[in-house]
């Protein structure tokens, strides 16, 4: 079965769409995927324990970027 976001995953794959973001239905949480990575918006307390739990996916940069 073929998903909406696997479709739109395979649009960004051929660059036929660019700049997409991935939301609950809410926009509490926000997906933004790109080449080489992407980001992810939470609230404050759900970004918190996200950040701890996957500390190694963070950057290694003094600033954090």
């Amino acid at each position: 079965m073929i998903t909406g976001i696997m479709v739109v995953g395979r649009f960004m794959r051929d660059d036929k769409v660019a700049c997409v973001l991935i939301t609950d239905t809410r926009m509490q949480r926000i997906h933004h995927p790109y080449d080489g990575g992407a980001d992810v918006f939470l609230a404050t307390s759900e970004r918190d324990r996200v950040r701890d739990q996957h500390a190694d996916w963070l950057s290694r940069h003094p600033s954090g970027l």
